[in-house]
């Protein structure tokens, strides 16, 4: 049955399901569902640790408490009025403040009673405002978004082996190892929260889950058929009954899919602001390309934030990951990039490259595609002839640049051919009219994306 909830632009249909698992004696799982505050949470509490199951709990319901009073209405209806940059931080500040006091609620028991000393949480968590999901995680459980091109997972898991991936140490492996947990709510004074925003639209369906689940469906493919396959309820039980069925671990996930939109908006407010796409669409791999196409591509990616010093990972949920910069300077190695820059393109084709990672020079914001999300939408041949022919020529462009920095001899290419670095080529053309021409490309799609929401509403 369809629900509505307040401050949020779409019907829901949302279903939960857990399983216990063969080789478990106690379930120490919790999720929570509160469609009345637009929040939906899932817990772990951790196996070996006392009492982990009274810790998942705990975590689950200060988050509601916090995220439920009257300071957290004022902010999220603060974003409802007015989506800016400014108030979407605030939300995401409150949303780390929130698993920051189940931190300091988790603890405290601990502290109080001596058979829970040690107990510690995982959480995942999802706010829904406007048409768009907050996301907040700390652990290792995720959350991913099913699309019908694309299944992205949107939380990278806080285990060392990640750690390492991350910073460029070890390649991300398809096969996945369990490995030691570095952070999760009790196990330290403070904890680490990460937080991500995405856009929403009919048709998707978010997925909260533990890693009694991930870890038993290692497949994301399979993973992603068991998600998007039935009504909500039947899908979110087969896929507990196929976690269920090696029963390793506990098992827990709530699946909630986005209906129809009842609140309607102008199409500037709908999905990603104007100004992104248009940044967007100045960068090497979509400029100039047909509004569908480049809408096809942005569906892949989700909007991450860096404050300034912050390494940009190009492993993330264990897979070799892209960006296109939205905001910001980053400086890779002696060069610095702006609004447009791809980051590591030769990730979006599965390429490990070891060199440097960049930095932020300053708060930057940047759209995240994973290599297996990018894959899925180019399994459309008409999406992927373009798009995996736009990264080769960025790639070649690259190949050429190191050449003639090595001071390797380059033969200059024929009179009848437009080289694609020449200044006098519109990729490259400066100035106003270049801006202009890029305007006018990202206004083009914008304006197919407010065309697109609107056939939706009908």
């Amino acid at each position: 049955m369809a629900t509505i909830v307040p401050r949020f632009d779409f019907r829901i249909e949302y279903a939960a399901a857990d399983d216990i698992g063969r080789s478990r004696q106690r379930h120490e799982d919790a999720y929570l569902a509160a469609p009345e505050a637009g929040l939906f949470v899932v817990a772990d509490g951790m196996g070996g640790h006392p009492a982990g199951d009274v810790a998942a709990r705990l975590a689950a319901e200060e988050v509601k408490r916090t995220l439920s009073d009257a300071a957290s209405g004022n902010i999220i209806d603060r974003y409802v009025t007015r989506p800016d940059l400014s108030a979407r931080r605030n939300v995401f500040a409150r949303l780390k403040r929130a698993i920051e006091r189940a931190n300091e609620v988790v603890r405290e028991a601990g502290h109080e009673n001596r058979e829970y000393r040690g107990m510690g949480t995982t959480i995942d968590v999802v706010w829904l405002a406007r048409n768009h999901a907050f996301v907040a995680h700390a652990g290792d459980g995720r959350v991913y978004m099913a699309r019908r091109r694309a299944m992205l997972q949107l939380t990278q898991d806080h285990g060392k082996l990640e750690m390492l991936k991350a910073s460029g140490e070890i390649r991300p492996a398809k096969q996945s190892y369990r490995n030691a947990l570095l952070n999760a709510v009790g196990l330290a004074d403070s904890v680490i929260v990460d937080t991500l925003f995405v856009d929403l639209h009919r048709g998707d369906r978010l997925l909260l889950c533990t890693d009694g689940v991930h870890g038993q469906i290692r497949s994301e493919a399979r993973l992603a058929q068991l998600v998007r396959g039935g009504t909500v309820q039947n899908a979110v039980q087969l896929t507990i009954g196929e976690a269920g069925r090696k029963g390793m671990d506990n098992a827990t996930a709530v699946l909630v899919e986005i209906g129809d939109r009842f609140v309607k908006r102008p199409p500037v407010e709908q999905g990603l602001l104007a100004k992104d796409i248009e940044r967007a669409c100045q960068s090497a791999l979509l400029y100039d390309l047909p509004p569908a196409i480049a809408l096809a591509a942005l569906s892949a990616g989700v909007e991450v934030e860096f404050q300034p010093g912050a390494t940009i990972p190009r492993v993330v949920a264990n897979d070799l990951v892209g960006y296109i910069v939205l905001d910001g300077i980053i400086d890779c190695g002696p060069r610095a990039v702006g609004q447009g820059a791809v980051l590591f393109p030769e990730s979006l084709v599965a390429v490990w490259d070891g060199s440097e990672l960049p930095v932020t020079r300053e708060e930057a914001r940047l759209l995240r595609v994973r290599a297996d999300d990018f894959g899925e939408v180019c399994s459309d041949p008409s999406l992927g002839a373009v798009l995996y022919q736009r990264v080769a020529s960025m790639l070649a462009r690259a190949a050429v640049a190191a050449r003639r920095d090595s001071n390797a001899p380059i033969a200059p290419p024929p009179a009848s051919v437009a080289p694609r670095d020449d200044p006098d080529h519109p990729r490259f053309a400066g100035g106003e009219a270049a801006a202009g021409h890029t305007a006018a490309a990202a206004g083009q799609t914008a304006a197919v994306a407010g065309q697109a929401a609107a056939a939706e509403e009908d």
